[in-house]
């Protein structure tokens, strides 16, 4: 288990260095939710707000330990100003704002220093969705992308590729040209939602019956169906995937490599379990959580 303060009362993981690091959020003694990271056995709390806007979310962090993380206050409709932050060498840093005020969300932080995100605006009476960037060689500058009506960025590669959500599926967008992702025939649904050195993960789902099969699109673009799987949920560089295994298999977290299945992780009667990140030195992070008495803890498991 990855250590925790005392009173702590759980935990979540969804950002890894790829070198033994890890970040996210963590409920801790005073009863709210601090952005956190661990490193080389320590924890490391960065609070529970910046400025007066609560940290709920840390999506991304960098080899050099430079931790993404987001900021909102929850006005609906859907949310109120939100900011992308840094955390990095003990410093906090807001990055600017695009001149909207729409719901800015940050994706994820490149090698290069580059973060790349989203912005949902209103346009006149409709929501539509903005790619944003931050480059590393202009601090102080956001540049904002229009997408065509209903496309949604929902992550982003190192080499600033970035997976859309769009009506049809699906697609990559590369330097202002978009390029759908291939889909497996007869699925009635296609739904990708992280990328990694190339490497697309997502889902598919069938009708009649329903059901779903976590699916992954290797660097030749075609679509491959995960043994044992029902849902992805983390990809490394090296192709190593997390996500749900099918209820035939007992319906736990199964771990995959390439498209081949490698292990599952039981359900367990008592927590509910998700491996939320997979790092590039092979190991794999997750939390627990038990709805009977609200406590949770994260973990991380080596793959050899």
């Amino acid at each position: 288990m990855l250590p925790v303060p005392a009173g702590t009362k759980q935990s979540e993981v969804t950002a890894t260095n790829h070198q033994g690091g890890f970040s996210g959020r963590a409920v801790l003694a005073d009863g709210f939710w601090h952005g956190v990271s661990w490193r080389n056995g320590q924890f490391i709390d960065y609070g529970t707000k910046v400025g007066n806007e609560p940290i709920v979310g840390v999506p991304d962090e960098t080899r050099a330990s430079t931790v993404l993380a987001w900021t909102a206050i929850p006005i609906a409709p859907p949310a109120g100003p939100s900011y992308a932050v840094l955390f990095r060498n003990g410093q906090v840093e807001k990055l600017v704002r695009p001149a909207n005020n729409g719901q800015l969300r940050p994706l994820a932080a490149n090698e290069n220093g580059d973060v790349i995100g989203r912005n949902m605006v209103r346009v006149d009476n409709l929501y539509v969705h903005r790619l944003l960037r931050w480059p590393a060689d202009r601090p102080g500058q956001v540049i904002e992308t229009a997408l065509p009506d209903k496309y949604e960025p929902e992550a982003a590669d190192e080499d600033g590729t970035v997976l859309l959500r769009t009506p049809d599926g699906p697609a990559l967008w590369r330097n202002g040209t978009i390029t759908p992702l291939a889909k497996i025939s007869g699925a009635a649904g296609t739904f990708a939602t992280k990328i990694s050195n190339g490497r697309v993960i997502g889902r598919i789902s069938y009708t009649s019956p329903y059901r779903t099969y976590g699916v992954y699109w290797d660097t030749d673009g075609v679509p491959r169906v995960l043994p044992k799987s029902a849902d992805t949920r983390a990809i490394n560089r090296d192709g190593l995937i997390t996500g749900t295994t099918d209820e035939a298999t007992g319906g736990g977290e199964g771990i995959w490599r390439l498209g081949q299945h490698v292990h599952t992780l039981a359900k367990s009667t008592t927590h509910s379990m998700w491996l939320t990140v997979a790092s590039d030195d092979g190991s794999v992070a997750g939390s627990t959580f038990n709805a009977n008495n609200g406590t949770g803890e994260s973990f991380v498991l080596r793959c050899v």
